[in-house]
């Protein structure tokens, strides 16, 4: 238990799923649902992030492409896909395929395929991930120009709620705000 709070409830798992069309991102607001006046923040223990797999459209043509998808949890909205050098970015995931298709002498093509995941790897020598002191935490999704279907993300973020003191609470919540 983090110095200072002290917890209100047992282990919860708060589900989650966003999308984004080709070449675009998305990004959505899921509700904590704490309660500001008692000071109750949530203490992330574990983030499960699935994505959905790319996929590529064969054009017959010489050409190379990327189909990927990118995600992340945040404590704070973004305008673009957080990374993880963002102090409120608390996890992230990413799949890339790599195509390459190659015109054969003779009229046909071949084509070579790569596969790169970064999945999600909570650390499990540690008390908490993150503490979100604001009621909201915000999913994002990303996919490049190359997918021929759309993003998408699903996961669970696990934890427990937690009451702090009011000096503990401001301080987290201005920190949490001035991350953004």
């Amino acid at each position: 238990m983090p110095t200072g709070l002290k917890s209100t409830s047992g282990q919860i798992a708060v589900s989650f799923r966003q999308s984004a069309a080709p070449g675009t991102f998305g990004q959505k607001r899921i509700d904590l649902q704490l309660n500001a006046l008692d000071n109750e923040v949530f203490v992330v223990t574990g983030v499960k992030l699935d994505l959905l797999a790319p996929q590529s459209n064969l054009t017959g043509v010489a050409a190379n492409m990327d189909p990927s998808t990118f995600a992340a949890l945040t404590a704070q909205p973004t305008t673009a896909m957080p990374t993880l050098e963002e102090s409120n970015c608390f996890a992230t995931a990413s799949q890339q395929v790599r195509v390459l298709e190659e015109v054969q002498a003779g009229g046909g093509y071949a084509v070579a395929f790569g596969f790169q995941e970064n999945a999600v790897d909570t650390p499990h020598n540690m008390d908490y991930l993150a503490i979100i002191a604001t009621p909201n935490f915000y999913v994002s999704c990303e996919g490049n120009a190359d997918n021929a279907n759309s993003s998408v993300v699903t996961g669970k973020l696990y934890g427990y709620r937690a009451q702090a003191s009011s000096s503990i609470y401001a301080s987290l919540v201005q920190s949490e705000l001035l991350s953004s």
